[in-house]
């Protein structure tokens, strides 16, 4: 019979989820992450990070101390086998270049960079059209309100639960470019559902980072005005085109 391998270097993480898995009489195997799984389709659990480094091993699941029953639920989920997905999550890390990670019942499937709000609607409406299942939740980190937004938006549009996520709680130890990893922690936290649509109104701070970056990638020879920031904030321009419209 197949055994939950808990495969984590984290010890403290290690102890509580063998404790817990140990009192609902779950067997239960440990190892490091170094050492390879049981088999191809073992079900593992790991840190955050520990499973974005090795996605494409086993079946894995993420855990985090603050959210420790989410993923020993999917763990016994995915342990009993069902053929149908029951739940696919997307978790987004918000913000110009966003970030996905996607699950079916706890177990992650993949992660992806996105170069730009638009791409990632595109990449999540193609997600979801080539899945099946039976409950669709979409979890979004609240960092960078432009992007964020737009993006919830799009989504509520399509009739889809959305739900935001405390941004503080995914960005302990991570680099800043780790969009990709934040997105796996923001998928297995919950959040606040949302129901409505909300205003697109880009923050000065947002205006302001976006005339940096026009800086930066024109290389110093234009800033763009705020008004095309607010349209680059907004979605109805790209970066590029605001530069280009000034030289």
């Amino acid at each position: 019979m197949q055994k939950i391998v808990v495969r984590t270097d984290d010890f403290q993480l290690a102890y509580r989820i063998m404790h817990m898995l140990r009192s609902r009489n779950i067997d239960v195997e440990q190892r490091s992450l170094k050492q390879p799984l049981p088999s191809k389709d073992s079900i593992w659990i790991g840190t955050v990070d520990e499973i974005a480094s090795k996605s494409s091993e086993g079946r894995p699941i993420a855990a985090d101390l603050s959210s420790l029953e989410m993923a020993l639920e999917a763990a016994i989920f995915a342990l009993k086998g069902s053929q149908r997905t029951h739940r696919f999550v997307l978790g987004v890390d918000t913000g110009p270049r966003p970030g996905l990670a996607w699950f079916t019942d706890g177990v992650l499937i993949d992660t992806k960079q996105t170069e730009s709000v638009k791409e990632c609607i595109e990449t999540i409406d193609l997600l979801i059209e080539h899945h099946e299942f039976q409950h669709l939740l979409i979890r979004m980190g609240k960092g960078s309100p432009s992007h964020r937004n737009r993006l919830a938006n799009a989504m509520l549009e399509r009739g889809y639960v959305v739900e935001l996520v405390d941004e503080r709680k995914t960005s302990r130890g991570l680099n800043r470019n780790q969009h990709s990893v934040s997105a796996i922690r923001i998928a297995t936290l919950a959040g606040e559902r949302i129901w409505e649509v909300v205003d697109l109104q880009p923050t000065e701070g947002e205006v302001k980072e976006i005339q940096r970056r026009s800086r930066i990638k024109s290389q110093g020879r234009v800033t763009i005005s705020s008004a095309l920031a607010r349209k680059v904030a907004l979605g109805e321009l790209t970066l590029t085109e605001a530069i280009e419209q000034l030289t």
